[in-house]
């Protein structure tokens, strides 16, 4: 395999704006206030991950060889995308709606997503040395368990959101901002699998 780290170093920028992301989403969720200012610096970072998508796209198309397969590469990196274009359409839409208060259950969402967001960024620095491999499938494990966990939380919040909210407006918000929510821990659990196979092809 080359020895090439300029791809996985791309990735490891972009997991940091993914975690980043979601950290200033526990933020608007927790503080019930500034959305606007909080939702614009998501964005910002939403759009420097989308430059760094770009300046791997530039590198493919000038470099013949690369570290993993380019159909993985592409495969990688568009999914790790998903995971901050989806926290940042999640938090676009708390600005957007101005809900009147924030359920307990979509704080721990929240959480459950930042949580597998630092996996992700841990397991994709593990790729500069496949022979971690374990530890790379340890890690892809327990994003799993995450994104089982964030299925059961939002059923949960929806649940009791059916039950005891009177204002159906606050329903239908809350709804839309936490199918968001849960499918970026969907695309956390996506970045394991194909993680997962890049080792298996490559060890």
């Amino acid at each position: 395999m080359p020895k090439d780290n300029y791809l996985f170093d791309q990735f490891d920028r972009m997991c940091v704006h993914v975690v980043e992301g979601a950290k200033i989403l526990i933020q608007m969720l927790e503080s019930g206030n500034d959305y606007n200012e909080s939702a614009k610096k998501l964005k910002a970072i939403e759009h420097e991950a989308d430059i760094v998508v770009h300046e791997i796209v530039s590198y493919l198309h000038k470099t013949f060889i690369t570290p993993i397969d380019r159909e993985d590469v592409f495969k990688l990196a568009k999914t790790i995308d998903d995971i901050l274009d989806l926290t940042e359409g999640a938090a676009s839409r708390i600005k957007l709606y101005q809900p009147k208060g924030v359920p307990e259950g979509a704080k721990a969402l929240g959480r459950v997503l930042l949580e597998g967001s630092k996996l992700v960024k841990e397991m994709i620095g593990l790729l500069h040395d496949m022979k971690r491999s374990e530890e790379i499938i340890k890690h892809k494990n327990e994003i799993k368990r995450l994104e089982n966990e964030a299925d059961v939380i939002r059923r949960s919040i929806l649940a009791e959101l059916f039950r005891c909210e009177t204002d159906v407006f606050e329903l239908i918000k809350w709804k839309d901002i936490l199918e968001y929510m849960e499918k970026g821990t969907d695309r956390c659990d996506a970045v394991g699998n194909i993680t997962e196979g890049i080792v298996i092809e490559n060890t």
